[in-house]
């Protein structure tokens, strides 16, 4: 079937013989090359082309008038806002709304509204209460940050904001006449100024204008300032006007994809430039596919396979060059890329890609974020790892990046100076460096230079990428030398910048495999269309309520609203459709986070509205609902290998609590050793305030111990107590943060609640021991308190290592007291020692570390008196504020001053807990109480 380009190249080569006097003027720049290439097809003989413009470079040219970039606009604007109304904002907060401004002033020029009138209505103040409605949580927001006066619950605010309000007609005003003396405009202004005066600058523009020919193609939603100019040229100039429409949707007043063609139809000039009835083209046979994929990621990969399938189907025949893939989702579009095929030889992209979605925004990003965060020339550490996990970097510095990735979470860096990077990697240094503000965008434009020009740049993509950023960053630059920004401010302006901005991605439209934006499509015809995530909200695009105006006004002025909107998007599917053969149309059938899993109502027409012929077919995957089976690790030749660490690594108390809790814990943890990555811990949570707290307690009585002989706690040595905790508390506090004692240390946040939380429990410790003077200390944070026990396996007597780490055993007269330190919750009441070995929650697993450690101590002073007591206990918070606090264990209600009497009994219980231990026979299975698993590490590999 023949393109609407190449029926227009036959008409023009029939039609018109002076091309040097033709003008074909399409909507956009990419219908003018596929029309160039349609009539070189109908060339035998080479001959000067007409001149074919964009409809923007066609009325630009009756203009003197410049069009201006946004951001150059937007400054204008600002300054021209501040000059009205006395403002003074930052222009960082203006830009969101300077944005609105100048679409609301570029769709009031392009339609040629009476905007004295306009303003007027929308200042009513009668009006505006009744519109507040129309505006958005978000928009009801940024007016409060913006105004700071705004309170929508009181008519008084309401008039002072009335008062704003109405001086925005004398900021068009000025904001026109100041890019009028500048001789540049924005593209409405242009629009408008061609429009209201293309009596006088027709002829005096053009001396030939009379022996001009003028053509018109591919026209649907005009503006009011190109009806009114495109009319001119029709009743002035004979100008020949070709519509792109079809009897499908024209002739079916319900169908919105008309609406603009039945308008035109029966306009007094354009009315006639119609031929007496349009085309059918919807109504022929095509190929029509519906396929329904569940989430986005699914659908390139589909597409990727069915695309290839063809292609080898069609081998030789250059089908790809007649083949269109249409994303209205413009983050689609490197997935599609990844996905398609090896055996494309070419693919030509036309669209445009969202700045946001690039890893170099997410860099600069970061890097503001590290300057904004940092504290007395160090940087944050979350910062920092996220720029050393950022692809860009660790593509160009190699694993090394991982290894001070891991470097600074092992040793818990929260702050990390300059002097870390240093001599590491030219760009790591050039990143991590102390910055002034007034050089940051320097620094910024510098790195994105270092990226894009080194040997590991990229492909030509990331090169565009980089160039877009350098570009946005020396405007905001520029900008900084006549606004003065602090860093956030900058940083605001940039992401504002960009998220309106994309990569417009252009290459070789006349070749290779086509994917294109919606809007891209316009005038072009392809023989298989492929479009993808057909969704409710993304085609057709959700509406957006981005404007001063509201909807009322908008209709009451002709302005465009929503329901503009969909008969634009409604008539460029139908298009897109009409003089294709193959047509596969995608969607995703599960809803996302943005709630577009419905599918479009363009669908819902082709299928049950139009009736016409097409097969539907929806990719899912059978669920298959698999029982969580018990898993039991088999004690093998491997697993018992592993078990053999004890025989030289003690087996600890806390390892043993493991086991009893759950076997496969056990497993996962200490023999298979699956442990969470380690991750800097900044915040002073309830683990770390016990290491502190056992540091400080350490480092106490460290600082007692004299150099030779017996290690005697007096009560003398309890003067100053509290000077004395604030140093030790400070060590601890660096050794924990690994910071050099040059480097001085500074509480931050919950640190200082920590710090006085570790010095009232250490305060409440010390003064019961310096009430229990004199005594002496046998061994302290001692990590060698073991002892050996053997088992049976298998016939043979295995020697095991039992202990670990004690906090302090100290000695008064006879009686040896074993402590151990807790600041949790932790109770120092057991019901007997069976309840010790128990599988059940009720375990106290603190008492049994309690036990243990006099097992082990009575184990490794078998010889002893007998006289000698053992007095194992818990200093806990719970009970050591308490004013009847007793030190040591409790049996039901009574306290034990010594617990000898009773280890014969725990050893027994011991024996049978490490028999089965290294039992051959008893597998590493699951515990059966379900409680246990709520808060295990493990319970997704259990499935429980």
């Amino acid at each position: 079937m023949r393109t609407f380009i190449q029926e227009i190249a036959d008409t023009i080569r029939k039609d018109y013989s002076d091309w040097d006097n033709l003008t074909v003027i399409f909507p956009n720049r990419r219908a003018s090359l596929y029309f160039r290439k349609a009539l070189a097809e109908q060339l035998d003989a080479p001959r000067w082309s007409p001149a074919i413009l964009s409809v923007e470079e066609f009325i630009g040219s009756f203009s003197d008038l410049k069009e201006a970039d946004k951001l150059s606009l937007i400054v204008t604007l600002y300054r021209v806002f501040k000059r009205v109304t006395n403002s003074d904002e930052n222009l960082d907060h203006f830009y969101f709304w300077g944005e609105m401004l100048l679409r609301d002033f570029d769709e009031l020029d392009k339609y040629l509204v009476h905007a004295a009138g306009m303003f007027k209505d929308l200042s009513n103040q009668k009006e505006l209460d009744q519109y507040f409605d129309y505006l958005t949580e978000e928009q009801k927001q940024f007016l409060i940050d913006f105004w700071q006066t705004v309170d929508f619950s009181s008519s008084a605010s309401k008039r002072k904001f009335l008062e704003l309000w109405q001086s925005l007609y004398p900021v068009y005003i000025a904001f026109r006449q100041q890019l009028m003396e500048e001789k540049i405009g924005y593209s409405g202004m242009i629009h408008r100024h061609v429009a209201e005066q293309i009596e006088t600058l027709i002829p005096a523009g053009k001396k030939k204008e009379v022996g001009m020919r003028y053509v018109f193609a591919g026209f649907n939603a005009l503006t009011a300032a190109e009806e009114k100019i495109i009319t001119w040229f029709v009743q002035h100039r004979d100008a020949k006007i070709f519509w792109d429409e079809d009897a499908f949707y024209v002739n079916e007043p319900h169908r919105e994809a008309g609406t603009f063609f039945r308008q035109y139809r029966k306009h007094a000039i354009l009315g006639q430039t119609f031929p007496p009835e349009p085309a059918v083209y919807l109504g022929q046979d095509k190929k029509i596919t519906v396929l329904g994929v569940p989430q986005k990621a699914g659908q390139p990969k589909l597409l990727a396979q069915q695309l290839d399938a063809t292609l080898r189907a069609q081998a030789g025949n250059n089908s790809v060059e007649r083949t269109v893939i249409v994303l209205p989702d413009e983050n689609m579009l490197l997935p599609v890329l990844y996905a398609l095929p090896p055996s494309l030889q070419a693919i030509n992209v036309t669209m445009g890609f969202p700045l946001v979605s690039t890893p170099y925004y997410s860099l600069i990003d970061f890097l503001f974020e590290l300057h904004l965060h940092k504290r007395k020339d160090e940087f944050y550490y979350r910062y920092v790892l996220a720029l050393l996990n950022h692809p860009y970097l660790k593509a160009r510095v190699g694993e090394e990046a991982a290894q001070w990735r891991e470097f600074i979470q092992k040793n818990n860096q929260v702050h990390i100076a300059p002097s870390f990077f240093e001599k590491k990697h030219d760009l790591l240094e050039e990143i991590f460096r102390i910055v002034p503000t007034e050089n940051f965008l320097a620094y910024i434009i510098g790195i994105v230079e270092s990226l894009a020009t080194s040997s590991e740049a990229g492909g030509l993509m990331e090169k565009e990428f980089a160039f877009h950023f350098h570009r946005i960053l020396s405007r905001v630059q520029e900008l900084t030398t006549s606004e003065p920004m602090e860093l956030r401010m900058q940083q605001r302006m940039f992401r504002q910048i960009v998220r309106a901005e994309k990569v417009p991605f252009s290459g070789e439209p006349l070749k290779g495999l086509q994917i294109m934006g919606v809007l891209e499509t316009r005038n072009l015809d392809f023989d298989h269309v492929i479009v993808l995530s057909l969704n409710e909200g993304l085609w057709p695009a959700a509406p957006r309520q981005s404007s001063y105006i509201p909807h009322n006004i908008r209709r009451a002025y002709s302005l465009p609203t929503s329901e503009h909107q969909d008969a634009m998007y409604a008539y460029l599917f139908y298009r897109i459709l009409q003089r294709a053969e193959t047509v596969d149309l995608y969607y995703n059938t599960e809803p996302d986070v943005l709630g577009t899993g419905e599918m479009s109502r363009y669908l819902y027409q082709l299928i049950y509205e139009a009736n016409w012929p097409h097969e539907r077919k929806v990719l899912y995957n059978p669920v298959q609902v698999h029982e969580a089976k018990p898993i039991a690790i088999e004690k093998k030749a491997d697993v018992l290998e592993k078990l053999e660490r004890y025989f030289g690594k003690a087996l600890t108390p806390s390892t043993l609590n493991t086991y009893l809790e759950c076997r496969l814990k056990f497993y996962f943890k200490h023999l298979l050793e699956i442990r969470e990555p380690d991750e800097v811990e900044e915040e002073a949570d309830a683990r770390i305030f016990g290491n502190i707290f056992h540091k400080v307690m350490e480092l106490f009585y460290q600082d007692l111990r004299p150099p030779a002989g017996e290690w005697f706690v007096k009560e003398e040595h309890f003067i100053n107590v509290g000077t004395k905790l604030d140093r030790f508390i400070e060590m601890a506090f660096r050794q924990h943060f690994h910071l050099p004692d040059t480097k001085k240390f500074e509480y931050d946040g919950r640190q200082l609640v920590v710090k006085e939380m570790v010095k009232r429990f250490a305060l409440k410790v010390l003064a019961h021991d310096k009430a229990y003077t004199p005594f002496a200390i046998e061994l302290l944070e001692a990590k060698n308190f073991t002892t050996t026990t053997s088992v049976t396996q298998l016939g043979k007597q295995l020697s095991i290592v039992m202990g670990g780490l004690i906090d302090r055993v100290d000695r008064k007269t006879n009686t040896v007291r074993i402590i151990d330190y807790k600041t949790g919750k932790d109770e120092n009441k057991f019901e007997d020692i069976p309840s010790l070995f128990k599988r059940d929650q009720k375990r106290n697993k603190a008492a049994f570390q309690a036990m243990l450690y006099a097992w082990v101590y009575a184990q490794r002073n078998a010889g002893q008196s007998s006289e000698v007591k053992i007095q194992p206990g818990l200093i806990n918070r719970k009970e050591i504020f308490k004013d009847d606090f007793e030190y040591g264990l409790y049996l039901g209600k009574h306290r034990l001053d010594d617990v000898t009497s009773m280890l014969p009994e725990f050893d027994r219980h011991l024996q049978t807990l490490l028999n089965e231990l290294f039992d051959p026979t008893q597998p590493f299975d699951q515990t059966d109480d379900l409680k246990v698993c709520s808060f295990c590490d493990y319970r997704e590999i259990c499935a429980r």
